[in-house]
């Protein structure tokens, strides 16, 4: 199946999506490891928004720290997923920007939301916990078919069921710390996104790193899959 693809969007970043390789160091303190990351994805938010003005979305994705509420009791999960929702949310806010929570948010407590900060804001702060791209693809469908009964899915109908409906397509899939290698997160969306890679970890990532990629995405000749 070959998606549509804007035949006019060459280098115009609207999405930047961070993806984290490395679990954070402090996983016995599970409520400081989260509001810390919450607050590295904030500065690196603004920093990220500052830098390309018209950037509509910008994704944090953290699958170390999805390990860490998954393996955690739940008291501890749901307080510290409350305090780094209100973390982000006020990151949101800050920026003018909408937070969305995507992932399996079956379960969460009441006091994370899914939906904050200004409704219909023109740029999208995405978190995601408990995610996976095959998950979400399999749960996309799900929904699509439990709406439309011996439909067919066809090309492009599977945007509006994801996690993400309505929030372009990542131009940009950063990947911080780690070996560079496939990961399950934004795989239907990231298909034609630019791959760039630093093998520092989040705790050592500047916003001169940020301008740095963001430069090397500016000299790349984008060719979307072809």
């Amino acid at each position: 199946m070959v998606r549509s693809i804007p035949g006019m969007s060459g280098h115009d970043l609207r999405h930047l999506a961070v993806i984290i390789g490395t679990a954070p160091e402090d996983t016995d303190n599970l409520e400081r490891a989260v509001l810390a990351s919450c607050g590295k994805a904030g500065e690196i938010a603004r920093e990220a928004f500052a830098l390309v003005p018209d950037l509509r979305a910008f994704s944090w994705l953290d699958p170390g720290l999805d390990g860490i509420l998954a393996r955690r009791a739940a008291p501890d999960a749901a307080r510290a997923c409350a305090g780094g929702a209100r973390a982000l949310a006020a990151v949101a806010a800050e920026l003018g920007a909408s937070l969305r929570l995507c992932g399996r948010v079956e379960g969460l407590p009441a006091a994370v939301p899914q939906e904050a900060a200004p409704a219909g804001g023109p740029r999208t702060l995405l978190w995601f916990q408990r995610y996976g791209g095959r998950d979400e693809i399999l749960r996309a469908a799900g929904r699509f078919f439990a709406a439309h009964p011996g439909a067919t899915l066809a090309d492009g109908e599977l945007d509006a069921w994801l996690d993400t409906a309505g929030v372009p397509d990542p131009d940009v899939l950063l990947y911080v710390g780690g070996r560079l290698e496939p990961r399950d997160a934004l795989l239907w969306q990231g298909s034609y996104a630019e791959i760039c890679h630093t093998p520092e970890p989040i705790t050592a990532f500047l916003p001169a790193d940020l301008r740095r990629i963001v430069s090397e995405y500016a000299d790349r000749q984008r060719r979307f899959g072809r």
